[in-house]
């Protein structure tokens, strides 16, 4: 990963391990997101920026951190949007040396508390896509490939988006309401039957 990435990762990190515990995650108002997206040390928000911050070292290497009142699943009829987060989304571009799981897992960590992040580890995995020989039966040049996770407090979605080579250049992870993993994981599952 390039260097000055590496270091706003490290930054993350640091953020994590002395902020003590995670001021805004998923059932916080929008008003209690807005101020700790604002305060955050390391995401360090432009004036025009409240709930997505958009950090680039280089047109290559990327950094977005994004909170929604949106279900991970997107929208369905009948729900209700009130002004409660229900989704956080951590999302790192790096064309020039990848993106790794274990970057994305560190991503949690540092981004809320070791509470948040040690749910996360013990989570139960209950979905993942696609099968890792999907690729070479495909022939196609990149897929999704991604898990779901039920944690004790939320729901975890980590995705990446990976080429022939086993390359990944993009990856996300998403920290959700627990409520909004049945539809997620049916939404993932109809996908893959296409």
């Amino acid at each position: 990963m390039g260097q000055g990435l590496s270091n706003g990762l490290l930054g993350l990190l640091l953020w994590g391990c002395f902020s003590g515990v995670a001021q805004a995650i998923p059932g916080e108002s929008v008003s209690t997101v807005e101020a700790w997206i604002d305060a955050h040390p390391t995401l360090r928000p432009n004036p025009n920026e409240r709930l997505v911050v958009n950090r680039a070292e280089t047109p290559a290497r990327r950094f977005t951190f994004r909170a929604t009142v949106i279900p991970v699943a997107g929208l369905s009829p009948g729900l209700e949007l009130r002004r409660i987060i229900r989704t956080e989304e951590t999302r790192l571009v790096n064309i020039v040396d990848g993106v790794s799981q274990l970057q994305l897992e560190e991503a949690i960590r540092a981004i809320y508390d070791a509470a948040i992040y040690n749910d996360y580890r013990r989570a139960q995995i209950v979905y993942t896509y696609p099968d890792p020989a999907f690729g070479a039966l495909t022939g196609e040049p990149s897929w999704r490939q991604g898990e779901l996770r039920e944690g004790d407090r939320f729901g975890y979605w980590v995705e990446r988006i990976v080429d022939q080579n086993g390359f990944a250049a993009v990856g996300e992870v998403s920290v959700f309401l627990k409520e909004d993993l049945p539809d997620l994981q049916a939404d993932l599952i109809e996908k893959s039957l296409r």
